[in-house]
């Protein structure tokens, strides 16, 4: 390795770097002769480059860890490589090596407020929730004042099987204390014109207006609410080199759209307050792409939390969230710092895709029943592990398994060793690819007899399909609107008899369904038959109810 170095050509190299170059870095970097061969500076320099396009391949990301790793193993004091490791980490899903570096440094430093976030967002990625908790308590303990992290520590508990409603809304409020204080809220105060308007401003705003799971649930609404009646504004947070065809959708479905991501959160604040809002919706809460600052403080005269967090986001200025009268019950309404908007039937609905297959036998095999999942692998906590271990023993079957997001090498032999821990044969697991098409990602749903929810954070979008494709849904009923989602869409359906309200109720139903070949031979098509019919798939019911809300606010 290289260690003289020039300080005119590091100069350049920060210069490519700030001003977006990176092309121009790495032909400069490659004259010099092999990556790894450079002074530390360089191969760091090089590696951030690779790095930084916005639509950068997974090789690339891969080079680039390998190259900060060596940079952080000749200075193991200079934990910059390896922050950047981590980061890069969240992207490739290869977490083992960048875990143990992590640890091995907090060990060594535990005040350190990057790494205690770090290991806590990998044991949650790992679906690991209890571990993540347990860092980021033992952290905030130290640093009670601190923020940083506690948007993955609030989404952590949403996960765990052991944390109650009261614990959540406690640790979410000195999030929001804590961040509304920094903004100086009592000091921030703004007119707002109260002349009512023939058509009042009805704007939403999200991260996700784009193909995404919470478009399914949205675009119908903007095709059926009455345009007379309300003037209808998008506020995308969606980076522009993403927006794609459901973007334009949704863009000719509104009078305006407007892209703010380059906005800062003042910018964005005033730019929200300058177009006189009457309601202003979110649809991402502590998702991914959120602009939660933006709505801590006043935006728009009424500020409404739908879709995207089945939680209360605990800030003062939100004023209501939108759920039905079986995600949270009257007596429960304490628990939620905003008002509750109950729908009369339930809290959203999906909208049919386009190519739908048909629903195939699904006659049990071989005598080998086959439960299934498509959730997302983080929502597989152990509690749910310990509990389908439990099925799969005690019954001639078998579980196919298929995240909702790109694999990972690393989650699913995570989650693989905990069934194998627990006592269930390896021919009784099966890991299916993420499918990029929707039909060919609906057809899976023909290869299983039963849909097994997960809990305490139970499937949504998964669960509208397997009972759309005819599959029905063992859920389990919990203490919250998060957890309560699954049960919610089973009673939307009469299916009463798939909703647990505890582990071994949930392990006798299932058992009892395996002996039941008459359910999944013959009642596919019905269910499917029954669900299109139902408050599930009602999109035009669904509208004519959200507008009478729209209108109950206003009033």
């Amino acid at each position: 390795m290289q260690n003289s170095i020039d300080q005119n050509f590091i100069n350049k190299l920060v210069n490519y770097l700030q001003t977006k170059q990176y092309k121009k870095l790495q032909l400069e970097v490659n004259l010099l002769g092999k990556v790894e061969d450079q002074n530390p500076i360089i191969i760091f320099y090089y590696a951030v480059s690779l790095s930084s396009y916005e639509r950068v391949t997974k090789e690339d990301l891969f080079y680039a860890s390998d190259l900060f790793e060596k940079v952080y193993l000749t200075n193991k004091s200079n934990l910059l490589p390896l922050h950047n490791m981590v980061r890069l980490s969240f992207t490739t899903k290869k977490f083992s090596k960048v875990k143990k570096y992590v640890e091995e440094e907090i060990g060594k430093n535990n005040k350190d407020e990057k790494l205690i976030e770090s290991l806590a967002m990998i044991n949650h990625f790992l679906g690991n929730d209890d571990i993540s908790i347990k860092y980021f308590k033992d952290f905030y303990k130290k640093v009670p004042d601190s923020t940083r992290g506690r948007i993955t520590y609030i989404t952590s508990l949403q996960y765990a099987s052991n944390v109650t409603q009261k614990e959540y809304v406690n640790e979410c409020t000195k999030y929001t204390k804590l961040l509304e204080k920094s903004l100086n809220l009592e000091n921030d105060y703004f007119k707002f014109n109260i002349k009512k308007k023939i058509k009042p401003k009805i704007a939403f705003i999200s991260g996700d207006f784009k193909k995404h799971s919470i478009t399914r649930f949205f675009t119908h609404l903007l095709s059926n609410i009455i345009k007379k009646n309300f003037e209808i504004v998008l506020i995308s947070n969606v980076n522009i080199k993403f927006k794609d065809e459901i973007s334009e959708e949704l863009k000719n479905l509104a009078d305006d759209w407007f892209d703010i991501r380059k906005y800062s959160d003042d910018e964005l604040t005033n730019f929200l307050r300058s177009l006189d809002i009457d309601i202003l919706i979110d649809l991402s809460g502590y998702t991914l792409n959120n602009r939660h600052k933006v709505l801590a403080r006043r935006c728009a005269k009424h500020q409404i939390v739908w879709l995207g967090f089945n939680n209360t986001l605990c800030l003062t200025n939100l004023d209501y969230l939108i759920a039905d009268k079986n995600l949270i019950m009257h007596n429960e309404e304490n628990m939620y710092k905003e008002k509750i908007l109950y729908m009369p039937k339930i809290w959203n609905v999906l909208s049919l895709p386009k190519n739908l297959p048909e629903i195939k036998d699904k006659k049990i095999k071989n005598e080998i029943f086959t439960f299934g999942s498509f959730n997302n692998f983080k929502k597989i906590s152990n509690d749910t592990i310990e509990v389908w271990s439990k099925i799969l023993i005690e019954s001639n079957s078998q579980i196919i398994l298929k995240n909702s997001f790109p694999d990972s090498d690393e989650i699913k032999n995570n989650i693989y060793y905990k069934f194998i821990k627990n006592g269930v044969k390896e021919k009784q697991i099966i890991f299916l690819e993420r499918e990029q098409k929707e039909e060919n990602h609906y057809k899976h749903y023909n290869k299983i007899n039963l849909a097994l929810d997960t809990f305490p954070y139970p499937g949504v979008t998964t669960s509208f399909e397997s009972i759309l494709m005819g599959v029905p849904v063992l859920t389990m009923s919990g203490f919250n609107f998060n957890s309560r989602c699954g049960a919610s869409i089973n009673k939307s359906i009469g299916m009463l008899d798939l909703i647990a309200t505890n582990y071994d109720e949930y392990i006798s139903i299932a058992k009892k369904l395996t002996k039941d070949n008459d359910l999944h031979t013959k009642n596919g098509i019905k269910l499917r038959e029954k669900a299109i019919k139902s408050s599930l798939f009602d999109t035009k019911t669904f509208a004519k109810d959200f507008e009478k809300i729209l209108k109950e606010v206003l009033n």
